[in-house]
């Protein structure tokens, strides 16, 4: 009786261990590291900068729709996407290669119209490629603001009010203004 007590308590035993084992191994398994804290990791981001970037992007997609692809970018459909400041900086930078240097206006890049929440190009940043009348990213963003026009040599953008009523059309690219105003900017045509 002693010793199916003790095999019984041994096997009952090994079950446990067992089943605890595969009950650590799902859950490790269940929550795979996200390629966007990882992402934030490689760029020197602390873990509350991390969590506070995402859940502005989360914020963000919610109310202006689009898809995450980096941990500070959301792409707009196929033409365009914006970048959004780490919490505690205030200007965009690319955290897709490791540390690196914030962005300024020249980071830009060819070809493409950049809108810039705030002034001096600061606070996020709204860059069009695909030439076709885009709304600014939460409808309407309010007074200061700043735009670098970095597209083909001579083409112009246009800005549109809430009713696409005209607003202002830039000079030839490239082209750039550190304190504009977006109060009555809702739309902006990019070519």
């Amino acid at each position: 009786m002693r010793t199916i007590r003790r095999t019984s308590l041994a096997l009952a035993a090994t079950v446990l261990g067992l089943a605890g084992a595969v009950a650590g191994a799902g859950t490790a398994s269940a929550a795979p590291q996200s390629p966007f804290l990882a992402q934030g990791r490689a760029a020197g981001l602390t873990s509350s900068q991390i969590n506070g970037l995402q859940q502005e992007v989360k914020s963000f997609i919610a109310s202006s729709g689009g898809t995450q692809v980096a941990l500070d970018k959301v792409a707009l459909g196929d033409g365009a996407a914006v970048v959004l400041t780490v919490p505690g900086e205030s200007r965009v930078r690319d955290l897709s290669n490791g540390p690196s240097v914030k962005y300024g206006p020249g980071n830009c890049a060819a070809g493409n119209f950049c809108a810039y929440k705030g002034a001096n190009y600061s606070g996020y940043e709204f860059t069009m490629w695909k030439c076709q009348t885009w709304e600014l990213p939460g409808s309407g963003w309010g007074s200061g603001g700043s735009w670098y026009n970095n597209q083909t040599p001579g083409v112009r953008a246009v800005m549109y009010g809430k009713s696409m009523n005209w607003v202002y059309t830039t000079p030839p690219a490239a082209s750039g203004d550190p304190h504009g105003n977006w109060a009555p900017v809702w739309f902006i045509k990019n070519c």
